[in-house]
C-alpha cells in the first residue's frame, strides 16, 4: 500500500475554492481535459443527500509511460469512476476511485481538505491510500498511480491559481 500526502497553497479563500472553483464545469474541463490532457472527463451525477453533495465523475487520464510488467495487466485503458462526497461544513471531499479494470483488486481512497493560509489564500491537502492486490505487479502499479497523482496535483496548483486570477476570485 502506498500513501499520498500533498499540500499546496491556492491563491483563493477556502469558500471561493469550494463554492466557485472546485465544482465549476469550466474549471474542471480546463483542468482535466486541457491542462492534464485527460482523454475524457465528465460529471455523470450530482445530488445532495443529508446535507452532503454526492458526485460521480467518469474520467480517462493519459497513461503515459507504463512499465512493461504492467502493460499486460492494465491494457490500453486507465479509465475510472470517481465517487465523491463533498461536506461543505467540514471543507472536505472524500473520493473512492473505481477503476474500469481490476476494480476488485485496486483500491484508491483520497480526501481533499482545505485550511486557511492567510491573506486570502488556502492550503489544499490531499491524503489517501493506494492499494493494488495483484500478484507480481501490485507494488509497481501502486507506485505508478502514486507518481501520477502527485504529478497531477502539482500541475493543478498552477492551473487553479491562474483560473482564480483570471476570474477575479483572488483576494484584493
Amino acid at each position: 500500500m502506498q500513501e499520498i500526502r500533498v499540500d499546496h497553497t491556492l491563491e483563493c479563500s477556502e469558500d471561493v475554492f469550494w463554492d466557485r472553483v472546485f465544482l465549476d464545469e469550466e474549471y474542471n474541463r480546463g483542468l482535466f481535459v486541457q491542462n492534464l490532457k485527460f482523454t475524457s472527463w465528465r460529471e455523470l451525477r450530482r445530488e445532495t443527500r443529508d446535507g452532503l453533495l454526492h458526485r460521480v465523475v467518469e474520467a480517462v487520464p493519459p497513461v503515459g509511460e507504463v512499465p512493461t510488467a504492467l502493460k499486460a495487466v492494465i491494457g490500453q485503458g486507465a479509465g475510472y469512476e470517481e465517487r465523491g462526497v463533498l461536506d461543505r461544513a467540514k471543507k472536505t471531499y472524500k473520493i473512492q476511485v473505481v477503476p474500469n479494470r481490476l476494480a476488485d483488486k485496486v483500491d484508491v481512497k483520497l480526501e481533499i481538505s482545505t485550511s486557511p493560509a492567510g491573506d486570502g489564500q488556502c492550503r489544499r491537502s490531499v491524503r489517501g491510500t493506494i492499494s493494488a492486490k495483484i500478484p507480481l505487479v501490485g507494488g509497481i502499479l501502486e507506485k505508478k498511480l502514486l507518481a501520477d497523482l502527485e504529478k497531477s496535483y502539482a500541475k493543478s496548483v498552477d492551473y487553479t491559481n491562474r483560473f482564480v486570477k483570471d476570474k477575479g476570485l483572488t483576494a484584493p
